[in-house]
């Protein structure tokens, strides 16, 4: 046990690559938006956003024709495959060992979890499901919130902004900021966020060919959107304004209740995430993706204790609620789950600098 907990950090990137042979299928959409970001980088704008199917951001073409270097068919070549798994294995634990204040053992336990637990979801396979870079979402939120709370208003606003030019969706995590400021600094802080998000849309619209607000959604049979309106058959955008008043309205309620606790710079992203899939007409496994990102964040945030078993748990809860395939049960479940992590008693929290900065009494 001792030797693999001292090889963890190989163990896991071994076991991260082997999964990227598991990519067979190509990715939802990924070529496609691979071929819009090499249609920027020609300087054609036209024909991208011409019909409304195209829902992602500009940044999130870029990001894919990155990803789609060295490809030969519709899928990503097994090596970027492969250091993108690795990346994210090793991340997750290295975040658990950034943010943790336990040594030893304990710590090694704790990185190794969650290195297994990005496995997991790895071998799902998330994120080859479809739309990888929406995977950054949450960490640009998460970010952004430690950026506000740091009094770099102008710098966190961009970060979201960024988000934002990943796919327009981004926009219901903005009330995260809700857990770092006030009401009034985080509506100016997201109108200027939204601002710098519509600026990386605009050149698309100013050529005169952008369709995005004509598209509808399909209704799935296995979501909540059909068990409540069973006749209905397709979402429009008015419909979808309503389902982001919803999210972010559970956003910023998680947010501002356990706002001074540390654990809620992950659970508030993990909140709008969840929110986000209960409510969506359309039941897609890549959904998860983000999801993935906000529990590891989660369960690395979450003080030593039944804080942090409950939190762990509620990463596997997520993994499993991927894999089987139930988006509405899942996310109802895990929702249920971070109330349970949040509710539960925390240990003093600390700020995410270092281990020895002041502590700061949690408000809930």
């Amino acid at each position: 046990m001792a030797t693999m907990l001292r090889a963890r950090y190989p163990i896991v990137a071994v076991a991260a690559a082997a999964l990227a042979l598991l990519v067979v299928d190509p990715p939802f959409d990924l070529r496609d938006f691979s071929d819009a970001g090499q249609r920027m980088l020609d300087g054609r704008l036209d024909g991208i956003y011409d019909s409304g199917w195209n829902q992602a951001g500009p940044l999130q073409f870029l990001l894919s024709r990155l990803l789609m270097l060295g490809s030969s068919g519709g899928a990503p070549a097994t090596p970027v495959t492969m250091a993108v798994n690795v990346a994210l294995a090793l991340g997750a634990m290295a975040l658990v060992r950034r943010l943790t204040t336990a040594r030893g053992a304990g710590a090694a336990l704790r990185e190794t979890a969650a290195g297994l637990l990005a496995v997991l979801w790895l071998a799902l396979p998330v994120p080859w499901e479809g739309h990888p870079p929406e995977m950054l979402i949450p960490g640009l939120w998460a970010y952004a919130m430690v950026l506000h709370d740091r009094k770099r208003t102008a710098t966190s606003a961009v970060i979201l902004g960024l988000s934002v030019a990943i796919a327009p969706w981004a926009i219901l995590g903005f009330p995260c900021l809700l857990a770092v400021a006030g009401l009034g600094r985080a509506i100016r802080s997201g109108l200027l966020a939204a601002g710098a998000g519509v600026a990386a849309y605009l050149p698309f619209v100013l050529s005169g060919h952008f369709g995005m607000f004509h598209h509808v959604w399909t209704v799935d049979p296995d979501t909540l959107v059909h068990l409540l309106l069973p006749d209905l058959v397709a979402v429009t955008w008015p419909l979808r304004l309503v389902q982001a008043v919803l999210v972010a309205g559970g956003c910023a309620a998680v947010a501002y209740r356990f706002r001074g606790q540390r654990v809620v710079w992950a659970a508030a992203p993990a909140a709008a995430l969840l929110i986000r899939l209960v409510s969506d007409p359309v039941s897609l496994r890549y959904y998860w993706g983000p999801v993935a990102v906000a529990t590891v964040g989660v369960f690395a945030l979450a003080e030593r204790g039944r804080r942090q078993g409950l939190a762990l748990g509620l990463g596997y809860l997520a993994a499993m609620s991927g894999l089987l395939g139930g988006q509405v049960a899942g996310s109802v479940g895990c929702l249920a789950g971070l109330l349970v992590v949040l509710l539960s008693s925390p240990r003093i929290s600390s700020t995410l600098v270092e281990p020895s900065d002041t502590v700061v009494a949690p408000s809930a």
